[in-house]
Order: structure tokens, then sequence, then C-alpha cells
């Protein structure tokens, strides 16, 4: 007892400071920018899909990077959100880009490429058919190209063979790429008796081969502002032919049946969204304009 009264006005002090500390604790947690933020969650293209498939079969709510063409656009009931301050950016073009020469050394396959425009809906109908048949991506092109004789026809009016020639395209291993690399390996070599080779790389090697002549073709550059930073490295050791599809689209996408339409509205709903937006593969731009899409709109 003598003990508790020599040493009353310590224990005082010592449960005003725990008090005080478990005050403050328990405010600044409230106000930690991380319990109300977004954040990227870097996946994989098909895993950041079968979670938009779950979610929308569940009712639940999810936030994910998407981009149009691709399959997912006409199977999933998705919805891109309005974009006011305009982080993703308009719409964009998907460029044929060849090296340098290229054109005068292969005057039919110039010709045939420079015809080569398509839509949106058409990349995705072809790209669905690998999604289906994994693997077996010239089989899905013979198949899409007897499906589609006039626009096929349109491709290859007035082009002449080229026996022989040996036509280098490089891509850099989505999905998009591939089945489109594999309908142009097609087309070249049962119409137009071309030897092709298809390869598939990182972007900026891809780039630098194609700028150095080691590659002949890319399909797949998306301009004017998606891959501006790293085409611009190139831009003047290569010749644009002008775009194959107009009409691309980036952005956040929900599933259609939850009440957000605004990328700045997200924040009503952290906790709904758990406070993220799923990515795709770690290193992608569309992963690096999601991040800055929360900086922009005060997600953080």
């Amino acid at each position: 007892m003598n003990i508790l009264k020599r040493h009353k006005t310590d224990l005082i002090l010592v449960i005003l400071c725990f008090g005080t500390l478990l005050y403050f604790n328990l405010r600044n947690g409230r106000n930690v920018p991380a319990a109300k933020g977004f954040r990227v969650v870097a996946s994989t293209t098909p895993a950041m899909i079968q979670e938009m498939e779950y979610a929308i079969k569940n009712r639940k709510y999810l936030a994910a990077t998407a981009w149009r063409p691709h399959w997912m656009n006409s199977k999933l009931k998705i919805r891109y959100l309005d974009d006011p301050l305009n982080v993703f950016g308009q719409e964009e073009d998907i460029c044929t880009v060849v090296r340098r020469g290229f054109g005068e050394d292969h005057p039919q396959v110039m010709k045939f490429l420079r015809q080569f425009r398509w839509e949106p809906a058409d990349l995705e109908s072809l790209t669905w058919k690998s999604t289906v048949r994994k693997g077996e991506y010239e089989a899905n092109a013979r198949e899409w190209i007897a499906e589609h004789p006039e626009l096929i026809g349109r491709f290859l009016d007035g082009v002449q063979p080229e026996p022989g020639a040996e036509i280098r395209i490089v891509n850099n291993g989505f999905l998009n790429e591939l089945t489109a690399g594999n309908l142009i390996k097609v087309l070249l070599e049962e119409r137009l008796k071309c030897e092709v080779v298809l390869t598939t790389t990182t972007l900026p090697i891809g780039f630098e081969a194609l700028a150095g002549g080691t590659q002949d073709v890319h399909l797949s550059v998306w301009l004017p502002r998606y891959h501006q930073q790293e085409f611009a490295a190139i831009a003047d050791r290569v010749e644009i032919i002008g775009p194959n599809l107009h009409g691309t689209r980036l952005g956040i996408a929900v599933p259609e049946d939850i009440p957000v339409r605004s990328i700045r509205e997200l924040g009503k709903f952290r906790a709904e969204f758990d406070g993220k937006i799923i990515g795709i593969e770690p290193g992608q731009g569309i992963n690096r304009l999601a991040e800055e899409a929360i900086r922009r709109y005060g997600l953080e």
C-alpha cells in the first residue's frame, strides 16, 4: 500500500501518457492515406479478366485496367469509366511501321500493307478464336479469312505476288499482336508467296531491331500517345505506313451494373473496391496511366 502511495504520481503520469498515445494513434489511423486511397495491383492479363468475370457473375465491385481492341469487350459486360481529365487520352491508332527502304525492296508487300485496314471488332473476333483455340493462330487466321472475303479482297486489291520475298515481322507478344501477325503471315505466304518469320520480343528491343534493319515490319505501334515515348527513340529511322486500325481505347473498366460512371467517383466507393485497381503485367504503360489517374483524381 505504501509503495502504491509513493508511486501514485508516476502511475497517473503513465496512464495519461498511454491515453494520449492511444488517442493520437486512433485519430491518425483514421487519416492515413493508405486507408482511404487506391493503389494499382499488378497482375496478368488472363488473371485480370478472370477477376472481372468473377465480379460480373457475383455482382461484386471491381475496377481494372482495360483497353480496346480486345475480345473482353465483346464477351464481358463492362463499362469504361468517364475520364474528364483525359488521363488515358483520346482514341488512338494502331499503326504499321516498317524499316527504312522496305518499300523499295518489296513494293507489292508495301502495297498490301498500305491497304491493310480493319476495325476493332474485326481484330476482337479474330482474337476470340485464338482464345477459344489456344495456340492455333494460323488455323484460326485461315478460318477468319474464309469468313471475311470482302475485307480480305480489299487488303489484296491489285496486289501481285512477290515469290520468295523474305519478310520479318516483329511483335510484343500480346494476344492481339500474335493473332494479327499470324493473319498477315498467312496472307503473305499463301497469296503473295512470300517467306515470313514472326519474332516476339519486348517493345524496346523490337523497336530497335526495326530501326536497325534486322526486322522489317511492326503491326502494333499505338500512336500518337501510348507508345510515344518509346517510338520517339526510333522515329527518324523508320517509316510509318499509317494506321491499320482506328478507335483504340484505354481506361479503367468496371462491371456494367454497378453505380459508378466516372474515375472521379471511385473515391466514394473505396471500401467496395477494397482500394484496388487491378492492373496487368508489371511495367506496362496502362498500369502507369492508372497510377497517374489515382494521383490526378486525388484517389491516393
